[in-house]
């Protein structure tokens, strides 16, 4: 896979993805038709480079076509977020990560490490994350050798997560880790209707069942070692509960697993371990 391009380098303005695969899939299939249909000349290759490698769009010869959304979910910009991010999560096998797997490796391991706050060009997490990649034996390889992480890299990287709704931008280069809650919200009902079991006469899932459907679908996000819920996943969890459109409750034997970081509230039972939608 050496030869295949690297996101972290391809994508460096986001914005353009969406209206570029719109156009591709209302029938551009050169580059000159998309640049006539779109007026995106600039940095147009990044984006259709982009697009390859989020498996977004394929070519043959010098045909571009669109592959389909994964869901619809009644918006077009979450339909490209989530299938984007479906097609990130097929890289991300343990023991056999694809080239692209950094893009939500990285976001894991600001989950697991609980960085809450980053900025765009923080050298000591990005380099703490490519000591990381060694320990888990993912190394992306480019024709020049090894691809680890750098200020361009880096922003890049972060360019891209806060398009597809992963982290918050505070100002300037300056982020939080905190998904959207409407990524997390479809995301549990993708998933429960997936995998629904009847709680209580509601659709729900096992939390243990959510977070498997998240590795494999959206996000590689795992317990933390004392089995709770990242902080990061968790404080949106609560925020859903909160504003009454999910509980979090006990249901069965399983084990409890905790929401990392969440105060005692109404609509999260003590010792939890799934989840229903209102």
């Amino acid at each position: 896979m050496s030869s295949e391009g690297y996101l972290l380098n391809a994508i460096q303005t986001p914005g353009p993805l969406l209206p570029v695969y719109r156009s591709i899939s209302q029938g551009s299939e050169t580059k000159s038709h998309i640049e006539s249909d779109t007026r995106i000349e600039s940095g147009l290759d990044y984006i259709l480079d982009g697009l390859q490698l989020l498996r977004m769009i394929g070519k043959e010869e010098e045909a571009y076509y669109a592959r389909d959304y994964k869901w619809d979910v009644g918006d077009e910009r979450w339909n490209f977020r989530l299938t984007a991010l479906h097609n990130l999560a097929q890289e991300c096998e343990k023991g056999n990560w694809g080239k692209q797997a950094a893009v939500l490796l990285n976001y894991k391991y600001l989950l697991d490490t609980d960085i809450q706050y980053f900025e765009n060009n923080e050298e000591s997490i990005y380099s703490d994350i490519d000591d990381w990649y060694k320990e888990i034996n993912y190394q992306p390889q480019s024709q020049q050798g090894l691809l680890t992480h750098n200020d361009n890299k880096f922003a890049n990287w972060t360019r891209l997560v806060h398009f597809l709704g992963l982290v918050h931008k505070v100002s300037g280069r300056e982020h939080t880790v905190y998904p959207d809650p409407t990524l997390i919200r479809h995301s549990i009902e993708l998933a429960a209707e997936d995998r629904a079991i009847d709680i209580d006469g509601t659709p729900g899932l096992s939390i243990e069942q959510y977070l498997r459907w998240l590795r494999e679908n959206l996000l590689y996000v795992e317990t933390t070692a004392d089995g709770a819920i990242p902080e990061g996943i968790a404080r949106v969890l609560f925020e859903l509960v909160r504003d009454d459109e999910i509980r979090v409750v006990e249901y069965g034997d399983a084990g409890a697993v905790s929401l990392g970081g969440v105060p005692p509230y109404d609509g999260i039972d003590n010792e939890a371990n799934a989840m229903k939608l209102r």
